[in-house]
């Protein structure tokens, strides 16, 4: 039997049954063979067992699954098949014979072809058959060929992509390949549609012909100029057929040309071609118009080229189409062309080698091959006629070809033994089942034994094997039945896991000792050894590999174990995910926790060992760990085994505490090149001189910073260099922060004043890793008074804080909190905690008042008047200033963009933060932003100033690289009539605008209503608003003067639900992808790319879709709302209840003698109009005077039903339209762009959680996680999980309440990648020999930390120039 692979086939008389029936496109002839139909099938449908075309010719088919079905249709009639050529020259015709439809059929030939055309359909068909590498099926009648579908051979593939290169227009045929599994003949099968195609064939109708040729008179006559002109007489009208041989005698003079002559021309005014056919159809023909020469050129069709002989089977084929077409129309009386009309069915079957197959007498309506017998033998690749011996031949092949079916192919030959009351074939079916054969039946009761009713579900034989465990554990006395339901499940799966299961089942221990022939005293090499020398006995090999199983499992040697894990007699490794789920635990374990679940897994259930070290095998080997390997061959836990530091990865964070977050932002600040140089050269050229800070008044986030807050600060440098240091050159894989560390990043300046004693002195514990020592920082006078102003204003001018509670968490690493949706309750002004020294402008955070709450001496805005006409630009200035032209007197009142207040209302205040009793829990930030806040405050506040901007704002590094610029615009004018959502909008006079530019380091992006994308979402931070100012309607929006390189967003998840009254974390996805654009956001863009007015106008047009789309989202919002909260229904559910209702009391008999209650419907009827109706329907509802009433009221209730259930497809629409517009309107502006750089991660609640943080090396393009102290490479899937379409179906109902989520993303401008960022720096000391002793290593690593130092002081011991900052931002 030939090597093919394993599906099933088909004999050759099958395969001339299914040509004869086929549908074209439909493909059946490369499926598989049918099978049972079901019990809705027609007979025009074949049932094929596959799950679709493009999985079946690429897999196997597996026996443990549900075979699916689909019907497949076949053709209208019975195709006639004929010879496809024109048997001889009719007298007169300039045209010649096509080449021989058919070749001699000799045994001799190595490739036999024929071509045929449906006699019916005009459908060509080519088969050709290849005998070049064919051995012998055998010389008898019952050496019938049984085909597989293949696909073709990699030479016909090239020679038909050679035949069909240039001839494009002559059409694309269906291509089949199939090979004989006994001799390996191949078949090759073309079909072809009708070259005269319905656009061709509706030129030659009747009443098309008489058009055209009025047509071609009336533009002749028109043509004939001069006063005696004559009108010319009519052309007679020609038939369908004289039509049709014009176009044959056309076709027919390229073909009878000889090669290299051209044939004859033919003119473009030809009456007989201009009338009795539409000459465009020509090109169809590859008839090339010459207008020059005034004539059409016929192609050249005898030239030995691809292309020529394309076009010779093109016109071949359109002429033996119009000999069946004239055929067909004489109802097949004429045969002017004379072409052979018989069958060549006794043709095909000869090259095909089954003319004269042995047949039955029996009669089961074998004509129809969608009977229940036909179906069965065509599954088995045969015919209802075969003979019992060719019937049970082909079952054979048909079982050997796809073994993985036999259990189908078994019942099949069961039911057709029954059919045909055959003696011969159900002994052969009774022979198989005493020998184990299996039907599909018996593996049915087999899953059934078990309660599985879907095998499909079941992918994993583990499962199916801790099924059974649990159903013997459950009914002991059914173990028999049950193993040999076990027993069956294992034949039908092929799987070797069930079978190694039922094998080391079989033998207890005492057993498994006297196969192996050792004494239960015997070490671990010692059965080993005799398992080595006893398993080369084929016949005892299986015994062995149970038995050294066995004695592995019940002596729980980790020997033993690790033996049979490398012989592969455990089973796979599960796949990590799976792993961790099989031992219960969470990917942010450490390795000496899960060790400690794994014993304590193995001690509750010791059966299960093989497979939780197999999950174990899969944790150590993804996480690439010596210490879980080394516990997996030795059972001993050595946590002083560490993985060796790499020079090309990053080393990881150890977690000191609930540090998970901590660690995630140290990692990303140590990517950050310029940031990390000039942290590691701090002392060298960056470091602040206290003294002169005081003295000119450093400032930064808009207040002045202390001396204590300098000192402070720079602690916190030397601790971070320290780390980075580590990070460099550490040569274990992870490193531990610093408690020091911990405690300056985690808490700031202003948590650490909040236990400020009367006497001014602070006390701070902070707990070295090493040392614990008592730091007392005493109070300067000029310290205590700006800590005084600081607790009574807030420090920054345009943020409102609302400070949230912090919870405890004992065991769960961290809290996550965010600074807004936080619960509001009263608080008093005692427990009411100033905002935090370190906080920053936050876009998206601005408050406007009203002007007669001003306090004038808080702080200074800076605000500009402009009065400019509705509906124009503005011109903007240098720093964010419009000048004033033309103010009106009337319109030019105080407009300002104030501060925030003093104190916000203290029903509106979340609960306050109690005092933190100890600094060193240390993982319980109150906000996931205060942490970077703190850091960057501290560097800022550490380091020299490059110079001080013109509001006294210190400008360094951090600025340069973090923050940005917005300009807030208020634009205040006449009150217009209210917008349609209710807000009142700005009129057509004057109108003033007032603005404002402000830093910014990051902008918060809400998720609260459900799955959004980014741009979506920042969107919000930059449409416009309408408020109200003095009374005044304004309105307000923000836009972009300056871009930050490094672009940080906060996700805000965590909201405050008012019913519950707690706080919960929102897991709505956010979907963006590895490049953002914000040209669409920036206050004005080059000239060269967009004019001001067109981008404004772009997002004029944006705000109005987007009012519009909000209002019909809210409107069918409405219509899905429930009205009636008893009966859960929406308003037109509402309308259909109260109809059926009303129906119910007008067809109730009359005479009801007790008056019916409407007031139980009165919920019911929400429309005013109906409620008022309703009091005219009383115990008269169903009078003479009341019925018409009562009619009217269901009619309009309808009415309004109908109304309803049309408008929300009308909705759906314009929902999607509006989308589309608002998605499309920036395409085109891709000018600043962003990569994406680093992503937080936060998996848990809000008030519990783990963190971890994804990182993208632009060098290595890839992304890392860094979670804790494992840093592993991940695919971009991992990170962005929605960058594709299927986020359009996402709902919130796919993520559970403690999902994986970004909550913190860092973008970076993607011209400054590799300026700015690098991912991986490692300077690894050399080695000192063994010898040489500590001294030399010391020296080395001293040299080492001035190499660096060198290295670091050259590239940053200067600041920024100019040119280097202007590279930081937007032009």
């Amino acid at each position: 039997m030939a090597t093919l692979q394993q599906r099933p086939g088909k004999s050759a008389p099958l395969l001339i049954q299914q040509a004869m029936h086929y549908l074209p496109g439909s493909a059946s002839i490369a499926l598989p063979v049918p099978q049972f139909p079901s019990s809705n099938s027609g007979s025009s449908a074949l049932i094929v067992p596959y799950r679709s075309t493009s999985e079946f010719r690429n897999q196997e088919s597996d026996s443990h699954k549900k075979i699916k079905t689909m019907h497949i249709p076949l053709s209208s009639h019975v195709h006639h098949f004929i010879s496809d050529c024109i048997s001889s020259k009719l007298d007169g015709d300039i045209g010649g014979p096509g080449e021989a439809a058919k070749e001699e059929v000799t045994d001799g030939d190595d490739s036999v072809e024929i071509r045929l055309i449906c006699a019916i359909c005009r459908y060509h068909w080519v088969i050709k058959v290849d005998k070049s590498n064919a051995g012998e099926c055998g010389s008898t009648p019952m050496s019938i060929h049984h085909f597989i579908p293949t696909e073709p051979s990699p030479q016909d593939r090239q020679k038909n992509e050679a035949n069909s290169a240039g001839a494009e227009a002559i059409g694309v045929s269906e291509d089949f390949s199939l090979t004989c599994a006994i001799c390996a003949t191949v078949v090759s099968i073309s079909v072809h549609g009708p070259r005269l195609t319905e656009d061709i064939t509706s030129t030659f109708k009747q009443e098309v012909i008489e058009k055209r040729i009025e047509n071609f008179q009336k533009t002749r006559n028109e043509a004939l100029t001069g006063e005696d002109q004559v009108e010319l007489s009519p052309l007679a009208i020609p038939t369908r057929q004289q039509s049709y041989h014009t176009l044959f005698r056309i076709l027919s003079d390229p073909l009878s040309s000889e090669s290299g002559v051209e044939p004859r021309t033919i003119r473009l005014d030809n009456i007989s071609v201009n009338t009795k056919i539409d000459p465009s159809i020509l090109k169809y023909f590859f008839f090339r118009r010459d207008e020059e020469a005034g004539v059409w050129r016929p192609p050249m069709a005898n030239e030995g080229t691809n292309e020529s002989r394309n076009i010779k089977r093109l016109l071949e084929n359109a002429e033996m189409e119009i000999a069946i077409i004239a055929w067909q129309d004489s109802n097949n009386t004429a045969n002017p062309y004379q072409i052979s009309t018989d069958s060549e069915l006794a043709t095909i079957r000869n090259i095909l080698r089954c003319s004269g197959y042995p047949t039955t007498m029996r009669k089961l309506g074998y004509e129809d091959p969608t009977t229940p017998v036909s179906l069965r033998c065509a599954s088995l690749g045969a015919l209802p006629d075969f003979s019992d011996a060719l019937l049970l031949q082909t079952f054979d092949r048909q079982n050997a070809c796809d073994p993985a079916n036999a259990a189908y192919y078994l019942e099949c030959l069961r039911e057709i033994s029954t059919a045909r009351e055959s003696e011969e074939l159900q002994i052969r079916v009774v022979e198989m089942q005493s020998l184990g054969a299996l039907t599909r039946d018996d593996l049915k009761n087999a899953y059934a034994e078990f309660g599985i009713d879907d095998p499909d579900s079941f992918n994993d034989d583990s499962i199916i094997v801790g099924v059974y465990k649990t159903r013997l554990q459950d009914a002991p006395a059914r173990a028999s039945k049950l193993k040999s339901a076990l027993q069956v499940i294992a034949d039908a799966r092929n799987s070797a896991e069930i079978r190694a299961y039922l094998q080391a089942d079989s033998l207890n221990e005492d057993q498994s000792y006297a196969t192996l022939e050792v004494s239960k005293d015997a070490d671990d090499d010692m059965i080993i050894n005799s398992y080595e020398t006893k398993k080369g006995t084929p016949l005892k090999q299986d015994l062995m590999n149970s038995a050294l199983a066995v004695l592995a499992k019940t002596r729980r040697s980790p020997r033993l174990l690790s033996y049979v894990e490398s012989i592969g007699l455990s089973g796979p490794v599960p796949e990590i995910n799976a792993a961790f789920s099989t031992l219960g635990v969470q990917s942010s374990m450490e390795d000496s926790h899960i060790v400690t679940v794994y014993e304590i897994r193995v001690s509750d259930n010791p059966d299960e060992i093989t497979s939780m070290r197999n999950a174990l095998r899969s944790i150590a080997q993804a996480r690439k760990s010596p210490m879980l390997k080394h516990f997996l061959s030795t059972g001993i836990v050595d946590l002083a085994i560490e993985p060796e530091a790499s020079e090309t990865e990053p080393v990881g964070l150890r977690n000191i505490g609930n540090t998970c977050y901590l660690n995630s932002l140290l990692q990303f600040y140590f990517t950050v090149k310029p940031l990390r140089e000039m942290i590691l050269s701090f002392d060298d050229s960056q470091k602040e001189d206290v003294t002169e800070a005081i003295r000119r008044g450093k400032r930064i986030g808009g207040r002045k910073v202390t001396e204590w807050e300098v000192n402070r600060a720079q602690d916190f440098v030397h601790e971070l260099c320290g780390l980075f240091h580590d990070l460099i050159t550490s040569t274990e894989s992870s490193v531990a922060p610093k408690h020091q560390l911990a405690y300056l990043t985690l808490v700031s300046s202003k948590d650490a004043l909040q236990d400020v004693e009367p006497e001014q002195s602070i006390d701070v514990t902070m707990a070295d890793a090493d040392t614990k020592q008592l730091v007392q920082f005493p109070l300067t006078q000029e310290e205590a008074d700006a800590t005084e102003i600081t607790d009574k204003k807030p420090s920054s001018p345009d943020v409102v804080q609302i400070l949230s509670g912090e919870v405890a968490v004992a065991d769960d690493d961290v809290v996550m909190q965010d600074k807004e949706n936080v619960s509001p309750c009263k608080s008093s002004d005692d427990n009411i905690l100033p905002p935090s020294a370190t906080e920053r402008r936050v876009l998206g955070d601005i408050t406007i008042v009203n002007a007669d709450n001003i306090d004038r001496s808080l702080g200074s805005t800076e605000l500009v008047d402009q009065t400019v006409s509705a509906g124009k630009p503005t011109q903007t200035e240098s720093d964010a200033e419009i000048k004033t032209d033309e103010v009106s007197e009337e319109v030019k009142k105080p407009l300002l963009l104030l501060p925030a207040p003093e104190s916000t209302p203290s029903s509106t205040l979340p609960p306050a933060v109690p005092p933190r009793g100890d600094y060193m829990n240390l993982g319980m930030q109150q906000d996931v932003t205060e942490c970077i806040d703190n850091v960057l405050f501290q560097i800022e506040a550490a380091v020299k100033a490059q110079y001080t901007d013109v509001d006294g704002e210190q400008i360094d590094l951090v600025k340069d690289l973090f923050y940005g610029k917005t300009k807030q615009t208020l634009e205040i004018g006449d009150t217009a009539p209210t917008a349609a959502n209710g807000a009142s909008s700005l009129g057509s006079g004057p109108v003033l605008v007032r603005t404002k530019e402000e830093r910014f380091s990051h902008i918060i992006v809400d998720v609260a209503a459900g799955p959004r994308d980014l741009y979506d979402a920042l969107g919000a931070c930059f449409d416009v608003e309408t408020v109200k100012l003095d009374g005044h309607p304004a309105r307000r929006y923000v836009t972009l003067t300056q871009l930050p390189p490094i672009l940080q967003i906060q996700v805000q998840r965590v909201q405050y639900d008012r019913e519950q009254g707690r706080a919960f974390k929102s897991n709505a996805p956010l979907k963006f992808d590895t490049t953002i654009y914000l040209d669409r956001y920036m206050d004005s863009l080059p000239t060269d790319q967009l004019s001001g007015a067109d981008l404004k106008r772009r997002r004029e047009e944006v705000w109005a879709w987007k009012e519009e789309l909000q209002l019909l989202e809210k409107r069918k919002q409405n219509l899905a709302t429930i009205l009636d909260k008893r009966n859960g229904l929406t308003t037109l559910q509402t309308l259909k209840t109260t109809s059926d209702w009303l129906l119910q009391v007008r067809s109730a008999v009359s005479g009801i003698s007790t008056a019916v209650d409407l007031s139980t419907s009165s919920s019911l009827l929400h429309e005013k109009s109906l409620l008022e109706r309703q009091d005219g329907i009383g115990d008269g509802a169903v009078d003479k005077d009341g019925s018409a009433l009562l009619a009217d009221i269901i009619s309009e209730i309808q009415s309004e039903m109908k109304t309803l259930d049309d408008s929300i497809p009308e909705l759906d629409i314009k929902i999607k339209d509006l989308r589309a517009k608002i998605n499309s309107q920036y395409a085109d502006l891709k000018t600043l762009g962003y990569r994406a750089h680093s992503v937080f991660i936060h998996r848990g609640q809000a008030t519990f959680g783990h963190y971890w943080i994804y990182i993208y090396d632009f060098a290595a393009k890839k992304f890392r996680k860094y979670n804790d102290e494992r840093v592993t490479d991940v695919s971009e899937d991992e990170v962005l999980p929605f960058a594709n379409d299927e986020f359009a179906q996402i709902g919130m109902t796919n993520f559970d309440n403690s999902a994986a989520t970004p909550y913190f993303l860092v973008f970076v401008r993607e011209n400054l990648t590799d300026t700015l960022l690098e991912a991986v720096k490692r300077i690894l000391p050399k080695r000192p020999l063994a010898e040489e002793g500590e001294e030399e290593s010391s020296e080395q690593l001293q040299e080492l930390e001035k190499t660096m130092e060198v290295e670091n002081g050259e590239e940053v011991t200067e600041p920024l120039s100019n040119s280097q900052s202007a590279d930081f931002v937007a032009s």
